[in-house]
């Protein structure tokens, strides 16, 4: 069983190409029971990811199949896509959620996306006890990050980016009219920021309205229906966008109808959503200025100096959590070999004792009682070096371990009922939970 992770960030590929992946956790990934393949999908406005336990073969046939059900041809996007296994896909799950491998490095919201995903994958059946375990450590790991270094201080987010972006532009901002458009936890968030920097009329839209409401009751500002959505563009200053819609709500043609009603007063905008809500060629009308999400990495760049520093007392725990977790998992692999082995040694001395006792009835029961324990002192010591032998193996590919198995005599069928055992065991769990 490997740890694999197949996925694109902001790093690896632009917006345009994250956003025809977003919204995994809806779709169906072949072969994924939860058993013999576990997964679970990560997917934000920077990274989709899709973290497998299982074989590497299997992993990498469901990857290519669910692009393929996007209509996606994973050799003409490979140099956009990654591909990690074991150590270095852990080393990868540890950075992202100790916000390392982030856009706005050391941001908090990461985390909870991470516990969102696991929630989800569980309630779809997709999770066993791999990534069960990997995924409860990643989130200890983002959490030990954060109590221990300052990454998370000098506050910097997607939302408070926008914001600044904004500032950039109009300098002040506390006699703009501004419009949100959707209501969810970054929607909250860009109302903060909104509010810290002295923005004093709100407009608060969705497509249902009681959430919009939620959030202009919470800041002062005005709720409206999804069908002024026209006449709210005709007359804020600034819009920023971020629905989880899975189309573009806001298209040239509408903007283009739009700006004839402002007298060629300039409209700021900026798209926070993967998939985009604007349509980009918006940016092609005048007095148009259009942003996205991978618009804002410089200013992000401009604010983390100081996180810079924390971040390489994160890298420093991320490695530790990372090789702690490796020698766990070391631990799993081996297990199976080192109770055979021991099953296969005590059966053989019981064996053997009772036909020696047999064969000298004239022995007392104190005399056979020394013979036993002499005996599993005897076997103790054989299986002490030979365990030593099994542990130095390490991850060392199957093939190997079958011939070092067969070197130090353990039994492939002993292995395999071994193996039965955990795998039936580990669906009768799945069955009850």
């Amino acid at each position: 069983m490997s740890i694999i992770v197949f996925g694109l960030n902001h790093k690896s590929a632009p917006v345009s190409i994250r956003e025809k992946l977003a919204h995994l956790n809806d779709f169906y990934l072949p072969g994924v029971n939860g058993v013999d393949l576990e997964a679970i999908p990560i997917s934000t406005c920077n990274r989709v990811e899709i973290y497998y336990s299982g074989s590497i073969t299997e992993a990498g046939k469901s990857f290519t199949e669910l692009l393929t059900q996007k209509h996606l041809d994973y050799s003409t996007l490979k140099h956009n896509f990654y591909e990690m296994a074991d150590e270095e896909a852990v080393r990868h799950l540890f950075n992202v959620a100790g916000g390392i491998d982030s856009m706005v490095l050391g941001e908090n919201q990461i985390l909870h996306q991470i516990k969102e995903s696991y929630k989800s994958a569980i309630e779809n059946g997709r999770v066993g006890r791999g990534l069960h375990n990997l995924f409860q450590k990643s989130l200890e790991v983002g959490k030990k990050v954060r109590s221990q270094t300052a990454i998370s201080e000098n506050r910097v987010s997607i939302a408070s980016a926008a914001v600044d972006l904004a500032k950039s532009i109009f300098k002040d901002l506390s006699h703009l009219k501004a419009l949100i458009i959707g209501a969810g936890e970054m929607a909250n968030l860009v109302a903060v920021h909104m509010r810290e920097n002295g923005v004093k009329e709100m407009n608060f839209i969705n497509r249902t309205k009681c959430r919009a409401l939620e959030l202009s009751e919470k800041f002062s500002g005005n709720a409206c229906a999804f069908d002024q959505l026209n006449e709210l563009l005709g007359t804020c200053d600034i819009v920023i966008s971020s629905t989880s819609a899975p189309h573009q709500i806001i298209k040239k043609s509408g903007i283009a109808e739009v700006m004839n009603t402002r007298n060629r007063k300039p409209l700021f905008m900026i798209d926070i959503a993967v998939p985009r809500d604007i349509e980009p060629a918006c940016r092609e009308i005048g007095n148009v200025f259009l942003y996205d999400v991978d618009d804002l990495r410089n200013v992000i760049n401009e604010s983390l100096a100081q996180r810079k520093t924390e971040a390489i007392k994160a890298e420093k725990i991320i490695e530790e959590e990372t090789m702690l977790y490796m020698d766990s998992l070391r631990v799993c692999k081996y297990a199976p070999r080192i109770k055979s082995l021991s099953e296969q040694a005590n059966t053989t001395r019981k064996k053997e004792l009772l036909k020696f006792f047999n064969e000298h009835p004239e022995l007392t029961d104190d005399i056979k009682k020394l013979f036993e324990q002499y005996s599993y002192s005897l076997m103790a010591k054989w299986l002490h070096t030979q365990i030593e032998s099994i542990k130095k193996q390490g991850f060392a590919n199957e093939r190997d371990l079958d011939c070092f198995n067969e070197i130090i005599g353990l039994s492939p069928r002993a292995i395999k009922a071994f193996k039965t055992r955990a795998l039936r065991n580990a669906r009768e769990e799945r069955k009850i939970a």
